[in-house]
């Protein structure tokens, strides 16, 4: 049973890796990759307030969108190889790789969702710099590799698991989070300090 919370916790590391590599920095060098498409969804979402309508057409109709269901399938039929071995493992990511799906296109369909339900997508966005925040369902791998930047344009998660919990136990959390991982933390109190200055100031770093 173990294995199930575990494979939701590697879907999210994929998430980071995936959306940062894949969808980031490889298409940024070669303009021939398919998922160029990724860097249309980012002016799409910049110039009409996150909001994307191309999450209301079929993947058929539309290339960011069949790219995205294409390599979220593809990645679900490699997960299988563990499916004899680890059975919940492979669920949890089978849930990880739908959910990332269900919460990306609502998100884009309904952008105040976005805002208080997954501000680290929001902010991935609509920050000065929109190189950061690479986690879509939850920030954990933004937190661990200290690349969440946080703004005022969204309703900031107040724990790292961005999970709601009773006050006491969170100011836990957040305390043994800290420590854990200081340099984490520093980097991403500086990033988001260093945010806030570049939107007053009108910067914006474009992909």
């Amino acid at each position: 049973m173990i294995g199930f919370p575990v494979g939701i916790f590697v879907a999210n590391g994929m998430e980071w890796y995936f959306h940062k590599v894949w969808l980031h920095e490889f298409p940024s060098k070669n303009r021939n990759s398919p998922f160029f498409t990724h860097i249309a969804h980012h002016k799409r979402a910049r110039l009409n307030g996150f909001h994307d309508e191309g999450y209301a057409e079929s993947m058929f109709k539309n290339s960011e969108m069949y790219n995205e269901k294409s390599a979220l399938i593809a990645l679900a039929a490699v997960s299988t190889v563990f499916l004899p071995i680890a059975p919940f493992f492979t669920a949890g990511l089978y849930y990880g790789i739908w959910n990332y799906w269900k919460v990306h296109a609502k998100s884009h369909l309904d952008p105040e969702y976005a805002k208080k339900r997954i501000p680290w997508h929001y902010d991935h966005h609509m920050t000065s710099n929109q190189n950061a925040n690479w986690c879509v369902t939850r920030p954990w791998f933004d937190y661990i590799m200290g690349t969440r930047v946080m703004t005022d344009a969204s309703t900031t998660e107040t724990n790292p698991l961005a999970m709601k919990m009773p006050i006491w136990l969170e100011k836990r959390v957040n305390k043994v989070a800290r420590r854990l991982i200081p340099k984490a933390f520093a980097k991403i109190d500086e990033n988001s300090k260093l945010d806030q200055l570049n939107l007053r100031q009108g910067i914006v770093v474009t992909l």
